[in-house]
């Protein structure tokens, strides 16, 4: 089955930053310009049309207000690079944003606002950025959409179901092919808890900042090599 959608959990900035005695700045900087990177690997595989990374958790919102302050300022100076972005612009990539954004600043929220509104007529892939995210808080969020349309007589339970539930959850998330986390961590951490359930799972060793191009073609030839069943 081809790969069409896949998903990443970048972790290992901190321990990054440890191991090569720098500064979390600079490993947050680096770790985020990886992501541009394999979106742009991503773009040397036509049939990916969709990459979702786990951004911020709604977790990581309660780290340190220094931490989270730096992480704003980093989020706020990339997303000033979509304005005319080639990469974006040449491959067609539309960017959506994903999670609890209303708990984010003002600044930020309006930065995000902007990127998708300058990438919404882009159909050709979607990065999809999961911020103040977590996939037990979408799927409450979803019944909670869910009950206010059966409240006002716009839907009936007899209509819903696990794939109409879906239209409810965050802009229609895809349930990804696969996940590919970094860092040596092997657990999802509430990630697309309700898309994942038959995902392909790829753990790589190396952290976020380092992960390669090699990684990358790695995780999806492995992924060519599996035969998915889904249960069946």
């Amino acid at each position: 089955m081809e790969l069409s959608s896949i998903a990443f959990i970048p972790d290992g900035n901190r321990r990054y930053a440890v191991r090569n005695n720098i500064s979390l700045a600079e490993s947050y900087a680096l770790g985020t310009q990886k992501t541009w990177d394999v979106v742009k690997w991503l773009s040397d595989y036509p049939k990916i049309k969709v990459g979702t990374f786990y951004t911020l958790s709604l977790e990581n919102l309660t780290r340190k207000k220094s931490e989270i302050r730096l992480l704003f300022k980093i989020f706020k100076k990339q997303l000033d690079k979509v304005e005319g972005n080639s990469l974006l612009e040449e491959h067609g990539i539309r960017l959506n944003f994903v999670g609890r954004t209303d708990l984010l600043p003002k600044s930020v929220r309006d930065k995000l606002a902007n990127a998708e509104r300058r990438t919404e007529n882009f159909s050709e892939k979607t990065v999809n950025l999961a911020i103040g995210y977590n996939g037990r808080s979408e799927i409450v969020d979803a019944a909670k959409s869910v009950a206010e349309r059966f409240a006002a007589g716009k839907i009936s339970l007899e209509s819903l179901n696990e794939d109409s539930f879906k239209e409810f959850l965050y802009k229609g998330s895809p349930n990804p092919d696969m996940i590919v986390r970094t860092s040596g961590t092997k657990r999802l951490s509430a990630f697309l808890t309700y898309q994942s359930v038959y995902s392909e799972l790829y753990f790589c060793d190396r952290f976020w900042p380092e992960f390669s191009r090699e990684d990358l073609d790695n995780a999806i030839s492995d992924y060519s090599e599996r035969q998915r069943r889904f249960g069946k």
